[in-house]
């Protein structure tokens, strides 16, 4: 069975603080993995990882991907009011012949400064 779990599920962090948000997986023909910022309406796009090892870096935000232990990790560093969010990761699969899914995970992760 494909599934997506975040953790820790909230947080309440510091203005300043570093931050770690972990994603892992279990999915059949994974393609990428995904990391939004949801606010109030639709969720922002942060980051997408194909590669194992590569970090991507935007800011005071960073992530990286371990496809051989199936993990993310999302980091903010320096934490300010305006990190106050649902954090969000899916991964996506490769397409079939008959279907392409995103699987996201059930349960966000609330971030509280």
């Amino acid at each position: 069975e494909d599934k997506v779990v975040q953790s820790p599920l909230s947080l309440v962090v510091h203005e300043g603080d570093t931050v770690t948000l972990n994603c892992s997986y279990e999915v059949t023909n994974f393609q990428s993995l995904l990391w939004y910022k949801q606010e109030k309406k639709a969720p922002t796009f942060l980051f997408m990882l194909t590669s194992s090892g590569i970090e991507k870096k935007s800011g005071r935000l960073s992530s990286i991907l371990d496809k051989k232990e199936l993990f993310s990790i999302l980091n903010i560093t320096a934490t300010q009011t305006g990190d106050s969010a649902i954090y969000l990761c899916a991964v996506e699969a490769q397409c079939s012949l008959v279907t392409c899914s995103l699987y996201s995970n059930s349960t966000a992760e609330a971030l509280q400064l």
